[in-house]
Formats: structure tokens, sequence, C-alpha cells
């Protein structure tokens, strides 16, 4: 008869973002004996490195440049100074806030064991962490990403900084080229530009913002340039010299032309791509370059293995990843299995104004052979719009034609990630845009641009 296999615990977690986190609770809690192992910071990116104190510093922007145009509404302030070192302390306080400097603490009181160190495969059940070897009955592997850095040249040599660099920073340059037109460039273009830094930003893609739809990424370039920012699309970094007085100089090609400029900093934003060097091939568990393959279920290949987060896609988010580690937890402790679906996930980028979408892009849409109609209505039509004094974005809504079942939405404006939610619920409900236009909004709010997008595509 064949003894049944004894395992040091019931389930392995390796990474403490919100991939590894969420189900390390929800098993605890459950019962299970569970082991958590972080390679980094307990928490994460996003607490640490990412999420947060990154939109803390992006606050601190806004409330700048509150001040600085205080006068539009008749308010006069004095002198406005910066203290970058008060500046890094709210930083701090808000990353504190999190809960993350009390390292294993919170994993400990539910019982759960949290070990520090870079996991390694042996074989499908038991992983290394240095000399140390445990064993479990199923894994989550929630291992995350990395900066892609490109193999420009002079760029190792020059030096750069990413934006765990940047985060740090007591004081800005003067001059900063931002290599990455993506979510991350954007913000930190936002975040500089307001302390006075002079940019350029270099996107290899046509446009910013490349997966949203065009006009998406075309205001966008407009807002920033408007700034005095030097945005480059369609460009390719080729070469970075240091010059004798320590500075950097960039050249780069645009639609075919060669240029170049000199900068004191260079920030790569290029994107990233998933921490796959961890045995995967000893435990059976497939995978390519844009991360580990997985199941509805968060499944690997090896089905006593899930994997959850950036590492798996298809989205680098944090309510992504929270999301996929809820449904590993629950296909792991319950035989009635939940699955994955994407076809609602909201999407922010945290500019001025703010950036949200959700769903299909137009482009997409039309992709697939879905008969469409679309509206997009300026924000500048509300009353919200009028007693703010912000008057540049809109809102775009995607509908099925005829029935006018919403499959996706983009909004520029003020609290876009706020406004955004109601018709991220329409995507994932399956609702139309009669429903969305029937129902009453508060006056003035920017939502009401919502409904009116909504109320231009009724039958």
């Amino acid at each position: 008869m064949k003894r049944k296999r004894i395992f040091d615990f019931d389930t392995v977690i390796i990474g403490s973002g919100a991939g590894g986190g969420v189900a390390a609770h929800t098993l605890a809690r459950a019962g299970k004996k569970v082991a958590i192992i972080e390679a980094d910071h307990i928490g994460g990116e996003c607490p640490n490195f990412g999420c947060v104190p990154t939109k803390a510093l992006l606050q601190a922007a806004e409330t700048l440049e509150v001040a600085q145009n205080s006068q539009q509404f008749g308010i006069k302030v004095g002198e406005i100074t910066v203290n970058f070192n008060s500046l890094q302390k709210w930083r701090e306080k808000a990353v504190y806030r999190t809960g993350t400097h009390l390292g294993d603490q919170a994993y400990k009181s539910e019982g759960v064991t949290a070990i520090h160190g870079r996991a390694h495969f042996l074989n499908k059940h038991t992983v290394s962490i240095g000399k140390q070897r445990i064993s479990s009955k199923k894994f989550i592997i929630s291992t995350g990403t990395k900066d892609f850095i490109p193999p420009i040249e002079g760029l190792k040599e020059t030096g750069y900084i990413t934006y765990k660099n940047a985060i740090e920073m007591k004081k800005p340059p003067e001059s900063m080229f931002i290599v990455g037109g993506g979510a991350i460039g954007c913000e930190f273009a936002q975040y500089f530009s307001v302390f006075g830094v002079k940019l350029h930003m270099a996107e290899f893609a046509p446009r910013l913002l490349s997966k949203e739809d065009k006009e998406v990424g075309e205001l966008v370039q407009a807002i920033f340039e408007k700034r005095g920012m030097k945005v480059h699309v369609g460009t390719e970094v080729v070469k970075i010299e240091k010059t004798k007085e320590g500075k950097k100089l960039v050249y780069f090609v645009t639609n075919g032309q060669s240029h170049q400029t000199c900068v004191d900093e260079i920030l790569m934003a290029a994107g990233k791509i998933p921490n796959t060097d961890i045995g995967l091939e000893n435990a059976g568990v497939k995978y390519d370059r844009r991360g580990i393959k997985t199941n509805s279920q968060m499944q690997t290949s090896a089905k006593h293995i899930y994997a959850t987060g950036d590492v798996v896609g298809p989205y680098a988010f944090t309510h992504m990843a929270s999301y996929q580690s809820r449904i590993a937890a629950h296909n792991i402790l319950y035989k009635e299995k939940v699955v994955a679906k994407y076809h609602a996930v909201p999407r922010c980028v945290f500019i001025e104004p703010e950036v949200a979408t959700v769903g299909l892009t137009e482009v997409e849409a039309r992709q697939k052979n879905i008969p469409l109609k679309v509206a997009a209505v300026p924000i500048s039509i509300i009353g919200r719009s009028n007693t703010s004094n912000k008057d540049v974005g809109f809102v775009k809504v995607i509908a099925t034609a005829p029935k006018g079942k919403i499959v996706g939405a983009a909004i520029i404006s003020p609290r876009a990630g706020e406004m955004l939610h109601e018709l991220t619920l329409a995507v994932n409900l399956g609702l139309t845009v009669d429903d969305i236009a029937s129902t009453i909004h508060a006056f003035p709010t920017w939502s009401e641009a919502v409904r009116i997008a909504c109320a231009k595509l009724q039958r």
C-alpha cells in the first residue's frame, strides 16, 4: 500500500505582494498550514516602491499646482517653496501607513510562516531558500516583474535611474530624459514637470499609452507638450554618452531622423519583464517571455502549482493581482471552481487630468468585428468643469450596435479613476447605454459626462 506523502506545508506562496499576500491570509484563515517566501520587501512592489509612494508624490505635486494657481479663484498666497526633505518624509509616511513596516508580524499573527530569501524549485514539491529546503502540497507563484532595460549603447556605462530611485530623489535634476511612454513614464513625467524639471520623453510606439485608443495618447501628449515637455513618439534611443561636464548626451532617432539632446539624468521606464528565474523547469511549469502560463483557474501546467499577479498578466495592476490571488485561494480550498475574467479590468494612469479606461478599445472591438456605436463628449460641457475651471478631457463610450451593450470606455478628466467604475460595472454585467443614461446623476459632478456620453448612443 502506497504511503501518503507528508509535506512541510499545505501551501507555499512565493512572493508577498498582492498576488501572494491575499491568498496567504485567505488560506491561513481557512485553517491551512501556509508559508510565504519573500526575496525583497514584505508587501511587494506596490506599497514599497510602486502605487503608494508614487501616488503620494503625485498628490504633493497636485497640491503644489493648486497653490501656484490659486489666484484664479481670488486666493492670494505668499511665496511658495518646496522642502524636498519634507516631501520625502510625506512619502515615507504614506508607505508607513500601509503597515509594511510591520514586516512578518501580520502573517505570524495568523499562523503564516514568513521566510526571507530567494526561492528556487528543486522538484515539483520542493523549493530551496539558500540552504533551507521546504516541501509543500501546493504552491502559488507571485514573483512579479523587474524593469526591462533595453540594450542601448553606453547606457550602463553612463548610468541611469529607475522608478525605485526616482521616488527617493532628495532633489530633482534640472533636466531628464524619460525612456518609455507607458503608465510609469507618464506618471513620473507628470511629477517631475510640476517641480520644474526640463523633460524629454521618448516612446518607441507611435503614441503615448500605446495600448489605449489613439485619442487618449494624442491628448496626453498635447497636455504634456503644453507643460513644456518635449515628447518624441515613434522614437528609438540608440546611444548615450557622458560629457566632460558629467551630463548625459542622448542620441535618438525619430521617423528616420537623428537627434541628440543633453540632460542631467535618464529615467528608464521601458516596461517590465516577469521574474521567472526560480527553477520552473524543475517543477514542470511552462512559461515564456511574457510570463507563466496559467489556465482560467490560475493553475499552471503543473496542476498543484498556481500563479498570480504580474508574473502572469495580462495586466500589471495591484487590483489584478489581488483578484487572481482570491481566485487561486478559492480554487485551492473548494471543489467548486471559479475562473478569472478579464473583460472588465479598470486601467488608470494618475496624471493630471487622470486617464481611466476599461474593457475593449475601439480598435480592439473593430478587430473582433463587433458592430459598434461610439460616442465621446468633452468634459467642458458639464457644470463641474465650469465650477472647477478645468475643461481638458473627454468621456468616450464604446457600445454594440444596435442594442447598446457597453463593451469599453475611456475617460480623461479630473478624478477619472472614480468616474470609471460605473462603466466598469456596466462592462462587467453587460449593461447598456440606456441603463446609465436613464440613471439620475448628481449635479454638478464629473460623472455627468458619463451619462451624457451614454445618452448620445441611446436608440
